[in-house]
């Protein structure tokens, strides 16, 4: 049963439930030209089943495991495809598909083609008709989260309803009720990580409230990734989950701690309050997330606090008015001026250092980089509480006698240290081994060489430049970060074709 369409230049791309079997699905790829499948639609087809390739190079891309996140066993090819039945999807996701279709139609009916695109994107979390070099620029200005539903958006639309139906039907049953239009309102947006978190923690919560029950942050947090991962135990490999979670750990664990920070001056304005919620929430995201984002992107931006904070401030009320000008033809001058707000907020991707590269850091160095910042957190609850426990005090006291030990014999320990520093410089410059990575770039040749001393040679760029494929950005560049190069030393051109020149993207 067909249950997702995706469009692209050529064909069209459905994501379809085979029958008989434990909710897998098929990718099938259809002509253009043939008859359009609708959601719910029982297909009969014939064509060239392809077996979802594996990683190709070093610490790239997996399309097996990509697809495993999405329960989807390969792509077909079709030739043949005759439709069997019409609307054979269970009711309440044929009903939600169909309230979904209407929010997207009355959305392209009131706003432009880009402005219905990126609210269709905030409001049902819905990017496939957001042009690429959109998204790229949502993600290099460190507002990509906004495009994904999210504990953001769930959190506005949990006040909208809770406000709305509270002085008409009482605060108890419009608890009850915002349960309830959660629970649809994952049906419409799709089950995706973030939203499935989101929405099972707000449920956690809410229930809580209604039965007089304080609810546990952490327990909320295991409960809904187990659920996740009992419906599909491969999600735990999906970029937006891990970020979503570890976001949201970030957020528990440094938010107070940093807006306590220099408190001693109670600043009772109200607006710079929350300002400073605003930034201590954004750095909290961004310390517990930066491994991981330099692990897949391997760039930060130096801007994302003040991107952040513009989007907080535009993001409710378009989030709201958006909704609004859904149920109704009002708001709409407002919605487009909220989004071409966010439209000026990606436009710092365009500014020097939006992006600085780094090498990706492998899973001993962001494991270390955890303990260290839990580590400073600690030290730094314990030199700032007012009360200490007993464990504090041994801590604090360790510290103490290290640091006297230290100065003790303070010119010996740092002659200690250099020479360490020392013997490592020595052995990190002497002769390698010689190196040649033959790189997989499909069409095209590319060789990357490392001499003894450490040289790094690229010997042609490799690869066919096509529109959904730019092998330099998305394979060439990957790879050399991977390997741990921001940079090379020499680039060799065996001859001008394109499918071994095509390096514009190496700087």
């Amino acid at each position: 049963m067909v249950s997702k369409k995706i469009e692209k230049q050529y064909y069209d791309l459905y994501k379809v439930k085979l029958l008989d079997s434990r909710n897998l699905n098929l990718y099938i790829q259809v002509n253009k030209k043939n008859e359009k499948l609708e959601y719910g639609d029982r297909v009969k087809l014939e064509g060239q089943f392809k077996k979802p390739s594996e990683q190709r190079n070093y610490g790239g891309y997996d399309d097996s495991k990509y697809l495993k996140t999405l329960k989807v066993v390969g792509r077909v090819k079709v030739n043949k495809i005759d439709i069997v039945k019409k609307k054979q999807m269970n009711y309440i996701l044929q009903l939600a598909n169909e309230i979904k279709e209407k929010i997207q139609e009355k959305i392209e009916s009131n706003f432009n083609k880009e402005h219905s695109a990126i609210l269709k994107g905030l409001l049902l979390g819905d990017t496939s008709n957001i042009q690429e070099e959109t998204k790229e620029q949502f993600q290099t200005a460190n507002i990509s989260h906004v495009l994904a539903i999210s504990g953001m958006h769930i959190n506005y639309i949990v006040i909208g309803i809770i406000t709305v139906f509270k002085k008409i039907i009482g605060k108890r049953k419009s608890k009850i009720m915002t349960i309830l239009i959660l629970i649809f309102y994952t049906f419409i947006t799709g089950f995706s990580p973030s939203i499935a978190r989101a929405v099972i923690m707000a449920i956690i919560i809410i229930g809580g409230e209604i039965i007089y029950r304080k609810s546990d942050t952490a327990n909320s947090i295991a409960i809904s990734l187990l659920i996740i991962l009992l419906y599909n135990p491969f999600l735990i490999l999906n970029i937006g989950l891990q970020l979503s979670y570890i976001a949201t750990i970030g957020i528990i664990l440094f938010h107070k701690s940093f807006f306590k920070i220099d408190n001693g001056n109670q600043v009772k304005n109200k607006k710079f309050n929350k300002i400073k919620e605003i930034v201590t929430i954004s750095l909290s995201v961004q310390i517990a997330i930066l491994p991981i984002s330099l692990h897949y992107f391997n760039y930060i931006s130096i801007y994302f606090i003040l991107t952040n904070l513009l989007v907080s401030i535009i993001i409710g009320p378009l989030i709201i008015l958006g909704f609004l000008s859904i149920i109704s033809n009002l708001f709409v001058i407002p919605v487009n001026i909220g989004l071409e707000a966010l439209n000026f907020v990606t436009k710092f991707s365009k500014l020097p250092f939006s992006k600085i590269y780094f090498p990706t850091p492998n899973i001993i160095v962001i494991i270390l980089y955890w303990i260290s910042i839990l580590i400073t957190k600690q030290i730094y609850l314990i030199y700032h509480k007012n009360h200490l426990t007993a464990t504090d005090k041994r801590v604090k006291n360790l510290i103490a006698l290290f640091r006297y030990r230290f100065h003790l014999k303070k010119k010996r320990n740092i002659i200690a240290i250099c020479i360490i520093f020392i013997i490592a410089l020595i052995i990190s410059i002497q002769p390698k081994d010689l190196k040649i990575h033959f790189v997989d770039v499909g069409q095209g040749d590319c060789t990357f060489i490392l001499t003894p001393k450490n040289k790094s040679i690229l010997v042609d760029g490799g690869g066919s430049l096509s529109e959904e494929n730019d092998v330099g950005e998305k394979i060439l560049v990957p790879y050399l970060l991977d390997r741990g190069y921001t940079s090379i030393d020499y680039l060799v051109v065996s001859h001008a074709d394109q499918d071994h020149i095509r390096t514009d993207y190496l700087q």
